[in-house]
């Protein structure tokens, strides 16, 4: 099978010399580009795949590109990434894309028979979906969406979007709607996205996620820090109950544990005041993929506070979930609805999300002792390598594609 994807798979070498050339050196963390390199990876066990993607670089004057030469990457003879050389600045880099697509799934349409062949978007913008719905279309070649997250939700996380950009949104998610009809099949995270998007019941699998075991050193016994740290690391959104999370951990009587929160959003600014005030509440500021994945691995407890009861959390399995549970380190989360059952007993879970219930509940847990903790947290990283590999879950995407030629 012949795939082509449209994305952002980036590998960390592109990533980190973007950073350096064009962004001081400071890290700057998508998690979709993780998330689509894994992905490729997974389907070219399965399929050979080009695949044409976005630099790692944010529009001009937000770094210093304002060139961004043509890149292509041969990582297997299975994968082929192509990275679009842009004029980086807003409109222009967009139209760029947009042409860039065009002439590229029209290569591939030409060069490629339909019957073992398939566009896959890695996710969901006006701009990418246009040019491959027309040629698709006219030339009758199947296309896949992935749905990672829900824009009409997802745009409206932090606080801090100008008006001006919020009704840029709000158009480009209009645009979205209609878009949305005119795949072929779909992968979710959730099954819940499936309700909402999919009104004309098109094929879907949902995947949640997955996990790349060849970027994970396992060892039998990781060594951890001395100091009980509860540690938090992501998106530091208000929505998300990062603020919630401080108050609960300031009520807990194990005076010697520290809560650590790596990330960036909204309510960074609060959490620096915060952490001033208070010597256990320590905010790290961002850091690379692998410095945090290293520092997951040796902290007592992983913890995700994010509300249950927004309306968001429907359509979202927080990536990470996968990325807590594959350290090794036990993940206490709330009870999201977009997280399936089976992964009940190996995820320590807030009774209630009151700041008094999940003061209890991580205290309990600080109770227990290193080996519990460690031997709940090992069970995890089983299920999840066994079950939530990408190349298990690249499978699946494949079989219904398969599925599909044979109808």
């Amino acid at each position: 099978m012949n795939i082509f994807f449209i994305g952002l798979a980036c590998t960390q070498e592109v990533i980190d010399e973007s950073d350096e050339k064009y962004n001081n050196g400071i890290s700057i963390v998508r998690p979709q580009q993780y998330f689509d390199l894994n992905l490729i990876k997974g389907l070219s066990k399965y399929a050979r795949v080009k695949a044409i993607s976005e630099p790692p670089v944010a529009s001009y004057p937000n770094t210093r590109c304002l060139l961004y030469r043509n890149k292509k990457e041969i990582l297997l003879d299975s994968i082929t990434i192509k990275y679009i050389g842009l004029i980086n600045i807003f409109i222009i880099k967009t139209i760029i894309i947009s042409i860039s697509i065009a002439l590229n799934t029209l290569k591939f349409c030409l060069f490629n028979s339909r019957k073992d062949s398939a566009i896959i978007l890695g996710h969901i913008s006006f701009y990418k979906w246009l040019p491959v719905m027309i040629i698709t279309k006219v030339l009758r070649f199947k296309t896949f969406l992935i749905v990672p997250d829900i824009p009409r939700y997802s745009d409206n996380y932090t606080e801090t979007n100008s008006f001006v950009r919020r009704s840029l949104n709000k158009l480009l998610r209009r645009f979205n709607l209609i878009s949305e009809k005119g795949f072929d099949g779909f992968v979710f995270l959730t099954e819940h996205m499936n309700k909402l998007i999919n009104s004309s019941n098109k094929p879907y699998i949902v995947v949640e996620g997955f996990v790349n075991k060849n970027d994970i050193i396992v060892s039998k016994k990781e060594c951890k820090y001395k100091k009980k740290i509860v540690m938090y690391a992501g998106t530091l959104h208000k929505k998300f109950g990062i603020c919630n999370l401080v108050k609960a951990f300031l009520k807990i009587k194990c005076t010697d544990a520290e809560l650590w929160i790596y990330g960036n959003g909204d309510f960074s600014e609060e959490l620096k005041e915060i952490a001033k005030m208070h010597s256990r509440i320590k905010y790290k500021g961002t850091r690379s993929r692998e410095e945090i994945f290293s520092i997951e691995k040796r902290v007592t407890l992983l913890v995700n506070p994010r509300p249950s009861d927004e309306e968001f959390t429907k359509y979202s399995f927080p990536s990470k979930t996968l990325e807590y549970m594959s350290s090794g380190t036990p993940l206490l989360t709330t009870m999201l609805p977009g997280i399936p059952i089976e992964y009940n007993k190996y995820l320590y879970t807030f009774e209630n999300e009151s700041i008094e219930s999940m003061s209890s509940k991580i205290e309990t847990l600080l109770s227990l002792t290193d080996d519990e903790l460690i031997n709940f947290g090992k069970k995890a990283q089983s299920y999840v390598f066994e079950n939530k590999s990408n190349i298990k879950q690249a499978e699946k995407i494949i079989n219904m594609i398969n599925s599909m030629f044979v109808m």
